[in-house]
């Protein structure tokens, strides 16, 4: 099965959500719509990683005995643990287990340990509970051999390289052990690192942006620091005191910065479980409900918009399906907290209790303060979906209410949509949302000129493949290099004309997350 992922099939399969805004961004420059998945069957699909049995529920240890000892495994280990995939651009699949081979997949789905992930022409970001960063670029396949909690309660991660290109971004969390694979080379990072490999007709590459590296070939050992790169092939081993510059390095970049401003902790959010906070800091905010709390509200939604109301069931053996939310920042709102519905603000969640991982329906309360279910079969109270039985598919679509999303509607122009909730907006990119929602709170959408910018390297082409790297969408316009104002488009949602537009100040593209903006049904406070 082939399926386009990109803004014309977005009604199609919830999971083409996952490359609407690379798709979006290069057709603002090319007109191009993204290429259609190349789903292997699960004949095709296998590659040899180690065995690990299906966890047969959502907080079972699997018992040390019964896995292969060459992934790193060690006695007393969980193997419970789920990371994110934070980012999907363009084209690519994941191989979870389920018998399927590789399947599409789209942001936010859960990553459990022996899964595969394939790049083809899209490329996509792996978080990690620390926020540490796995970045996969295009035509690269990758395997998780390992994702174990130690009894010492330190995290052990090992990524296996089968092809392609990676990138990493530890923080500095220490104890937790980080490791890459390829061949039988292993390369142990260090916290605060960053770095990059490839893996590519026999060669390994590694190159060793920030912090250092230990790198094991055969019965060497070789320590790789900053600004050096490693080089193995055969029985060449070379160590330059440079780092050649590749056409992702922009996107690797553009998304370290990202996280770096957006990351910052808020102390409402609670648990130990942190990855998602860039996101919840860039498209929404904590706003304070008088006598109802605090509680955090995605940016773009009006009083009809419900948290449940799109989304996709995965299909998980041994766990039964996780929920998966289409949105960018759809990651911690729905595996802890609670969603409530506030009156005259609309839906927002309040964080506390535990990590529900694969288990991921968070608590849902119908009006905030009173009983759990109140109202919830109002059409604009709908309370958490029923998870499908078993069986019914791998992937099962649950869209309960018509799908809106943030575009680029001709070239351009960018449109943001109420009850979009940030859907189609690239992170980061386009400056702070807030005043941008006010907007559209009052009009029910808002325009800006927006142009794609080619990689910063100022590379055309790689060595490999002939790809000039991700364009990236920003506003303005090229000759402004970003910061328009923008019109005040009708409430249809296509551009304003130019009578009775009007002007604001520019988003700007370094304005941290804002807060104290009510939205969704109330007034902005």
């Amino acid at each position: 099965m082939k399926i386009q992922f990109g803004y014309g099939m977005i009604l199609a399969m919830a999971f083409s959500l996952a490359g609407v805004v690379a798709a979006g961004a290069q057709s603002v420059a090319a007109g191009e719509q993204s290429n259609p998945l190349d789903a292997d069957s699960a004949s095709t699909a296998h590659l040899a990683t180690a065995d690990v049995p299906a966890v047969s529920s959502p907080t079972a240890s699997v018992p040390a005995a019964s896995v292969r000892v060459d992934n790193g495994a060690r006695p007393g280990d969980s193997h419970v643990r789920i990371v994110r995939l934070s980012d999907v651009k363009g084209t690519l699949s994941l191989d979870r287990k389920t018998g399927n081979g590789f399947e599409a997949t789209m942001s936010n789905m859960p990553i459990i340990e022996g899964e595969k992930l394939r790049t083809a022409e899209g490329y996509a970001e792996i978080e990690f509970e620390d926020n540490s960063t796995l970045r996969v670029a295009p035509h690269s396949l990758v395997e998780f051999p390992l994702l174990a909690l130690r009894s010492s309660g330190a995290k052990a991660s090992t990524i296996q390289v089968v092809r392609g290109m990676v990138y990493v971004n530890l923080q500095s969390t220490k104890g937790n052990e980080f490791l890459l694979r390829a061949g039988d080379q292993t390369v142990t990072v260090s916290p605060s690192t960053h770095m990059r490999m490839t893996v590519d007709n026999g060669q390994t590459v590694v190159s060793v942006f920030n912090g250092n590296v230990e790198v094991v070939h055969g019965s060497a050992t070789t320590m790789v620091t900053k600004k050096e790169t490693l080089t193995l092939g055969g029985d060449q081993v070379v160590v330059a005191k440079k780092i050649e510059e590749e056409p992702y390095d922009a996107w690797d970049k553009d998304a370290n910065d990202y996280h770096a401003r957006y990351s910052q902790a808020n102390a409402m959010v609670a648990g130990g479980s942190t990855y998602g906070l860039s996101d919840l800091n860039y498209y929404g905010n904590f706003i304070n409900g008088g006598a109802f709390g605090s509680f955090w509200q995605p940016y773009l939604i009006g009083a009809g918009w419900s948290p449940y109301g799109n989304g996709l069931w995965a299909q998980y053996p041994g766990a039964g399906y996780s929920w998966v939310s289409p949105y960018p920042w759809g990651w911690l709102p729905y595996h802890s907290g609670t969603w409530s519905f506030f009156p005259g603000y609309g839906w927002g969640w309040q964080p506390g209790g535990t990590f529900n991982g694969l288990n991921n329906v968070a608590g849902v309360a119908g009006f905030a303060g009173g009983p759990v279910g109140t109202s919830v079969h109002s059409p604009l109270r709908a309370g958490s979906p029923q998870a499908p039985t078993v069986g019914t598919g791998s992937l099962v679509l649950a869209n309960s209410t018509p799908m809106v999303m943030s575009k680029v509607d001709r070239p351009g122009n960018f449109v943001f949509q109420q009850n979009s909730a940030g859907l189609g907006v690239p992170r980061g990119s386009l400056g702070s949302l807030n005043k941008i929602s006010s907007h559209v709170e009052q009009h029910g959408s808002a325009s800006i000129p927006v142009y794609a910018a080619a990689p910063s390297s100022g590379m055309t082409a790689s060595n490999r493949g002939g790809f000039s790297g991700p364009v990236s969408l920003r506003a303005g316009t090229p000759a402004q290099g970003g910061g328009s104002g923008f019109a005040s488009p009708s409430r249809g949602g296509s551009s304003a004309s130019s009578a009775g537009s009007h002007s604001m100040g520019a988003p700007s593209a370094s304005s941290g997350a804002s807060g104290g903006a009510g939205h969704a049904g109330g007034s902005p406070k």
